[in-house]
C-alpha cells in the first residue's frame, strides 16, 4: 500500500476511534496519530479530563477553581462556582446564628468557648463568662403574647450586643438567656461590664407596637480558676451565680 495512503488511512481510523470515544464520554482512549484535526480533538479530550477533575473538586467544596478554555461554558462554570461559594458561605453563617436574634447560637458559642478556654489555659490568661437572663420574661409572654416576647428578645439583643468587643462572643444561650464569653477579661473588668449592661437595660424603654415596656436583667459572673479542667466549670459557676442574683431580688449580678 502506498505510504501516503497508509498514513491517511491511519489518521482516518484514529479520528474515528477518538471521535467515537468522545461521543460516548470516554476521555481515556488514546491514539497516536498526528495532524491538525486530531490535535484539536486531543486538546478537547485533555480539557474535558481537566474539567472532570475540576468538577470533582467542586463537589468536594473547592470553589476556587476557574475554567478558561471552553468559551461560553467557562463563563457559565465560573459563575456557577462563584454562586456556590457565596451560597455555602451564607449557609455556614446561618447555621451558626440564632434564627430569631441573628447573633451566635449555642453551637457557635460552644466552639468559641472551648477554643477560648484552651488558649487561656495554654497562655495562662484570664477568661470571664457572663450569663444573662431577662427578668420575668414569662410574664411578658403571658401578658402580651409571644410575638411581643420575640421582639423583646430582638431589642435586648441589639442593646446588649453593642456593649461587647468584636473579640468577645455574645450568644443566645437558650430561651431568654444570653451568654457572653470575654477572653482576656479579668474579674474586675467583667464586674464593670455587668454593672454597665444592668444600667443600660434598666434605663431603656422598649417600644413595641403601641407598647412601651421597661424590664431588667440578672447576671451571673465567673472567671476561669486554676482548678478548672473544663470550660463547663466556668459556665456552671456563672449559672449558679445567676440563680443567686435571681434569689437576691433580680436586676443585679452575682459572682462565683
Amino acid at each position: 500500500m502506498n505510504p501516503q495512503f497508509q498514513k491517511l488511512y491511519s489518521s482516518i481510523i484514529d479520528l474515528r476511534v477518538l471521535s467515537e470515544a468522545l461521543n460516548r464520554g470516554d476521555l481515556q482512549t488514546f491514539v497516536y496519530g498526528k495532524g491538525y484535526i486530531l490535535a484539536n480533538l486531543k486538546a478537547l479530550q485533555s480539557n474535558l479530563r481537566h474539567l472532570t477533575w475540576q468538577t470533582t473538586e467542586v463537589a468536594k467544596g473547592n470553589f476556587s477553581l476557574k475554567v478558561d478554555f471552553l468559551g461560553d461554558f467557562s463563563t457559565a462554570f465560573n459563575e456557577m462556582t462563584a454562586q456556590l461559594k457565596e451560597a455555602t458561605t451564607r449557609l455556614q453563617r446561618m447555621v451558626g446564628l440564632d434564627p430569631l436574634t441573628k447573633i451566635a447560637n449555642r453551637l457557635t458559642l460552644n466552639d468559641f468557648l472551648a477554643t477560648a478556654f484552651q488558649q487561656t489555659c495554654r497562655l495562662n490568661e484570664v477568661l470571664s463568662v457572663l450569663l444573662i437572663d431577662i427578668d420575668f420574661f414569662k410574664k411578658i409572654n403571658d401578658t402580651y403574647g409571644h410575638s411581643v416576647g420575640d421582639e423583646v428578645l430582638i431589642q435586648t439583643t441589639r442593646l446588649l450586643s453593642s456593649q461587647f468587643r468584636a473579640s468577645d462572643c455574645f450568644a443566645r444561650y437558650g430561651g431568654e438567656e444570653f451568654m457572653a464569653v470575654l477572653p482576656r477579661t479579668d474579674l474586675q473588668t467583667a464586674i464593670k461590664i455587668a454593672q454597665r449592661i444592668l444600667e443600660v437595660v434598666e434605663q431603656n424603654v422598649f417600644h413595641i407596637n403601641e407598647l412601651e415596656l421597661k424590664l431588667t436583667i440578672s447576671i451571673g459572673v465567673s472567671v476561669r480558676k486554676e482548678e478548672d479542667t473544663r470550660a463547663e466549670d466556668i459556665v456552671l459557676r456563672s449559672d449558679e451565680a445567676l440563680y443567686e442574683a435571681k434569689r437576691s431580688g433580680r436586676n443585679c449580678f452575682r459572682v462565683l
